[in-house]
């Protein structure tokens, strides 16, 4: 159980500790961010944004993303297996829909699918990676379908100078990872980038052994005007699937599976062509295409699939000033142009489906004073899916909608390290593609799920410490969510639906302070109340949502080149996934201590991560399950004990 004394404690720890001997910097540092889908520099942003370094990634000693996002302030991440690889995000308090409702991009790609599978977090290496933005609260104006508690955007490295990786790494549970990368940006104007990633590893679990391929390749031109780029991944894993397990068996052996034959197989391809233009000293032009595929074979609680599914995306934008009432508009616009087959077969029937959307955007940030800024955004979005299914929709159907969204948000800078943010903003979630497959049995076609935003905050940097701090209320219509009341027919129940209206309040607390040349410390604390706002379940609790939840990392270099990182993570404890009622055993609160160690030296290179330190015995995932039918009961997804990996590469130059 998470204590509320940890936060005082951690705050007066914070501000009792010497200053650091470093002077004072006059200004706060720039904000590297994509609120305006366009990288700059110090452009405004009503949203509060936390930027995660390469020196810091690299210092987390961390091997997925799920590990270097887990506690950070605003994130929660849902991780089944421990590894990263069946692994969802979540914003601003969302449980089981998690995956729909908060926006993933790489390199301003969605990885979000339009059916109800989580984003394949694995097709990002974190060696890849120079720097992690995350922005907090909607952002449907900018970025659009499912852009509903937040954007977390993946900014990977550009090749500067040629250099030649290859490391090796070996972990608990017989895994062993090997990498290689070669980059070079030459004087002619062209620039390449080439990585491999192999991983084997037997898993924590029984029968949850997995081999992972990840293949990148990038080429740039660039000249005076502008950029032309041409990338590709293939991405493939193959990994079998323990399950779910009840309390009695977790108590028995928190190892075993309840289904020995279960498995997934994945394998992506993903071709990318884009470009940015300077179409003269004040406006930009850039604009991406990308051809995503993906082919499943799989066996889920002993059921065979096949799935697949086809993404094509097309995002032209411009972006520039022009004077207005003698003040510098900026002005940031563009289509948002998606396609998507997916197709499914299984014992259930065959589903062929298509899903298109097309959006229009602009966003305005308009200079009222030296320190005030005002920002107006606005999206018009159209949806039509069209569904094939054997037992549903045998002769196909059709659904449409379309939404339009506004934003208003100000900037006020009450000296260079004091900002005040205040920011409204209306979302959208579309029906995923296989949500209208399964609706209750007097429903034909989901309601498309509405919100709004309110969001406060503050940005402040005095005393060598940078504190962020948000408040915010998210209110939600006909939010879409798997409802395990809902009847499908026969005396069964469990189907997708639009529920009862729900409502989220939340505070963001986020303080790094640079304690000395040395030291340095990282706190953050996320308070989310998730619940029903009225009707059936009023008052109960969104499944899966903690309440509280809280990161503490020191970074030490006592030596050059060589980092210690200590990290201290705490959980409250949560709804099972899918008790609306609240009234099974929920999953108990837990804190870990993680510990990782990093030294780069002429060329060398040294990491080591060890992961739950005290050998603690807890579970990262639960949900209701039948125990056996009609009875419900809460099935554990143990996490990993004790664990280590170790990391050795070298760099040539």
């Amino acid at each position: 159980m998470f204590s509320r004394s940890i936060l005082i404690a951690v705050l007066t720890a914070i501000y009792s500790l010497p200053l650091s001997a470093q002077n004072e910097t006059e200004n706060l540092e720039p904000l590297i961010v994509s609120a305006t889908r366009w990288e700059s520099v110090g452009i405004p942003t009503a949203s509060s944004i936390s930027v995660i370094s390469a020196e810091e990634i690299n210092n987390s000693g961390a091997k997925t993303i799920a590990e270097l996002l887990r506690a950070r302030s605003g994130v929660q991440i849902n991780d089944q297996y421990g590894d990263g690889s069946r692994t969802s995000v979540s914003m601003r308090g969302f449980g089981a829909n998690a995956q729909s409702n908060s926006l993933i991009m790489l390199d301003g790609r969605r990885l979000n699918n339009t059916d109800l599978a989580a984003p394949f977090l694995r097709t990002i290496a974190l060696k890849d990676v120079e720097r992690i933005e995350i922005i907090q609260g909607s952002s449907t104006v900018l970025f659009g379908d499912q852009a509903v508690g937040g954007v977390i955007n993946v900014i990977t490295r550009k090749p500067d100078e040629f250099r030649f990786n290859v490391s090796a790494g070996l972990a608990s549970y017989s895994a062993q990872t090997h990498e290689l990368s070669l980059e070079n940006k030459l004087d002619n104007g062209f620039s390449y980038r080439g990585s491999y990633q192999r991983l084997e590893s037997d898993n924590y679990r029984d029968n949850n052994e997995k081999l992972f391929h990840h293949l990148f390749n990038y080429l740039e031109y660039e000249w005076q005007q502008g950029q032309l780029f041409v990338e590709f991944q293939d991405v493939s894993e193959d990994i079998n699937l323990p399950g779910a397990i009840f309390a009695n068996q977790v108590e028995k052996d928190r190892k075993q599976t309840r289904f020995a034959n279960d498995y997934n197989s994945v394998d992506t391809q993903i071709g990318r062509v884009g470009t940015r233009l300077s179409l003269n000293n004040d406006w930009q032009f850039a604009a991406e295409f990308t051809n995503r595929r993906s082919t499943i074979t799989g066996m889920i609680t002993n059921i065979d699939f096949d799935q697949e599914r086809h993404n094509r995306s097309f995002n032209p934008r411009i972006q520039g000033a022009f004077n207005f009432l003698e003040r510098d508009i900026s002005l940031t616009a563009g289509i948002d142009w998606e396609d998507v087959d997916y197709g499914i077969i299984s014992p259930f029937g065959v589903t062929d489906s298509q899903q298109n959307i097309r959006s229009i955007y602009l966003q305005t940030i308009f200079p009222v004073t030296e320190k005030l800024d005002f920002i107006f955004g606005a999206r018009k979005a159209w949806y039509k899916n069209k569904i094939l299914v054997d037992f549903s929709f045998p002769n196909g159907q059709v659904f449409k909608d379309e939404q339009f969204v506004s934003s208003l948000g100000t900037v006020f800078r009450l000296t260079n390290k004091l900002r005040f943010n205040l920011k409204y903003e209306e979302n959208y979630r579309f029906p995923l593609i296989d949500e209208e497959t399964n609706t209750p049995i007097n429903v034909t076609g989901l309601n498309t799920q509405t919100g709004k935003s309110y969001e406060v905050s503050i940005d402040s940097d005095y005393f060598n410490t940078n504190i962020k701090l948000a408040l915010y209320r998210l209110k939600l219509e006909n939010e879409i969510d798997f409802d395990p009341v809902a009847p499908i027919g026969f005396g069964f129940t469990g189907a997708n639906n639009n529920l009862e209206p729900t409502k989220r309040d939340g505070l963001i607390l986020e303080i790094s302070r640079q304690l000395s040349n040395r030291l340095g410390i990282d706190f953050s604390y996320t308070y989310v109340d998730a619940r029903f706002d009225s009707v059936v379940f009023a008052g109960n609790r969104i499944p899966f949502v903690a309440e509280h939840q809280a990161r503490i990392a020191l970074t030490y270099t006592p030596l050059i080149s060589f980092n210690l990182t200590p990290e201290m993570i705490l959980i409250d404890e949560r709804v099972a996934s899918g008790d609306y009622a609240n009234n099974v055993d929920r999953l108990p609160g837990y804190s870990v201590f993680n510990f990782a160690a990093s030294f780069e030296r002429y060329g060398f290179i040294f990491s080591a991560r060890a992961n739950n330190m005290t050998n603690k015995r807890y579970s990262d995932f639960a949900a209701t399950a039948f125990n056996p039918f009609p009875t419900v009961d809460t099935g554990y997804y143990p996490s990993p004990e004790r664990n280590f990996f170790l990391t050795i590469g070298y760099n040539f130059y």
